[in-house]
């Protein structure tokens, strides 16, 4: 893995740059360069190359015959390449398992047929003609496939025998529009959130507008949104109970260029005596040379209590979830990015560019904290944030904070939570103190 240095690459919302590779609050990798494989740079676009998650990226690329090829990396295996034939016009690998689908057209029958198969047992799991045609599919779970044909969004549950795909509710709004290209679509884990995303455009290209639809699966509801990502997690919010089901999207309404970033619980109960669910919002600051680019994607890192944003020319940006605060503004990526995707195992993103580079970016624990704390100078509530992030994720970099705290809460006596602040801080440092 080469790592990039990135002690020029200067978060635009700090005063200061990164003073070396340890102060620095992300680490940024190259996992692959899939260029490097022989692969037709042609093929690093938006529908051709795919990837679900961490482990598998799916290339349909054309052989040194003029045949069609289905390339696909593995990740979790050294990067291993493995190549097929393939007649179908574009693959998906499952995020967890060796299962790949299939999806093409029958001559003469209208729409697309979707095979889907394990590689590991050679068992073919499901086959359907759907009469529509599929303008993006994704698996959002290990067993469910999600269908996105011209009018409806369809789910087909893997796990079922013999099953076929299960109309989830009708495209709508602008996002029902032909001239509206589908880029996205998630659904938080519990299964009753689903977000459908589109681009389109007033004047030929020279400005995209995006739009969602949020739809509900157990009211039967939706909301129209405008803007360009957005996407589910389940974070803390509170140093006690369980993690909050949350959304977060970037929004910028037609004919402005002011981004917005929001935040909401979107599954805690809802109702009479019953404490309103966590929200927050705050105006996104786009990079002064690039005032009319846009998010591609947004995800929540459950692990380290952040959001990440990545835009179209290449710009990250990394949020406090609790505050929706900006942390980080970096440039990562020289070219367009068109597809990424969130790791369980680091708690960061993954991402390629159209030359091919599969890159990644994490928050840099060692450091983290610390530079939240000692380089946003401009940011009032810095020592809060930084504290907090430390107290719920288990961030090194904060005992100075802790030990300030554990010392109150113990000469006034609150044993008991100064006993919670020694269990919270995961340095180890109030039971092997320097």
């Amino acid at each position: 893995i080469a790592v990039t240095t990135l002690a020029t690459l200067v978060p635009q919302c700090s005063r200061f740059s990164f003073a070396s590779m340890a102060a620095t609050p992300i680490s940024l990798a190259t996992t692959v360069n899939l260029a490097d494989h022989g692969i037709n740079p042609q093929a690093f676009r938006f529908g051709n190359t795919t990837m679900e998650s961490d482990r598998w990226i799916s290339v349909k690329d054309t052989a040194a015959d003029g045949s069609s090829q289905v390339v696909v990396v593995d990740m979790h295996n050294g990067n291993a390449v493995n190549r097929r034939p393939m007649k179908a016009e574009a693959s998906l690998m499952n995020p967890i398992d060796n299962i790949m689908a299939l999806k093409g057209v029958t001559e003469g029958t209208p729409g697309n047929f979707v095979q889907v198969f394990n590689l590991d047992s050679k068992e073919k799991m499901g086959v359907f003609q759907c009469p529509a045609n599929i303008v993006l599919w994704r698996w959002i779970s290990p067993r469910m496939l999600a269908l996105v044909c011209d009018q409806d969004v369809y789910h087909w549950n893997l796990e079922v025998a013999n099953s076929v795909p299960e109309k989830i509710f009708q495209r709508a709004g602008k996002l029902a529009e032909a001239s509206t290209q589908i880029i996205n679509y998630t659904v938080n884990s519990q299964m009753s959130w689903c977000l459908l995303t589109g681009i389109s455009t007033q004047d030929q290209g020279k400005t995209i507008d995006g739009n969602m639809q949020l739809y509900s699966i157990e009211k039967k509801q939706q909301q129209m949104l405008e803007g360009h990502a957005g996407g589910f997690g389940n974070v803390l919010v509170n140093d006690s109970g369980a993690p909050a089901g949350l959304f977060a999207f970037s929004e910028r309404k037609q004919g402005t260029t002011t981004t917005k970033l929001h935040i909401m619980d979107v599954t805690a109960p809802r109702g009479e005596g019953l404490p309103p669910p966590f929200k927050v919002n705050a105006e996104i600051q786009m990079p002064p040379e690039a005032p009319s680019d846009f998010a591609v994607s947004v995800h929540l890192s459950e692990k380290h209590g952040v959001v990440y944003m990545l835009t179209k020319a290449g710009f990250l940006f990394m949020f406090d979830i609790a505050t929706a605060t900006m942390l980080v503004r970096t440039r990562v990526s020289q070219d367009t990015i068109f597809i990424s995707t969130y790791s369980v195992k680091t708690g960061g993103v993954l991402f390629i560019n159209r030359r091919g580079a599969v890159s990644s970016v994490q928050v840099n624990e060692p450091s983290f904290v610390g530079y939240v704390m000692n380089n946003l100078v401009q940011l009032t509530n810095r020592q809060e944030i930084a504290f907090t992030l430390a107290r719920r994720f288990g961030l090194p970099g904060a005992d100075e904070l802790f030990q300030r705290q554990f010392s109150q809460y113990f000469a006034s006596g609150d044993y008991k939570n100064a006993a919670m602040v020694a269990a919270q801080c995961k340095s180890g440092f109030f039971f092997h103190p320097p």
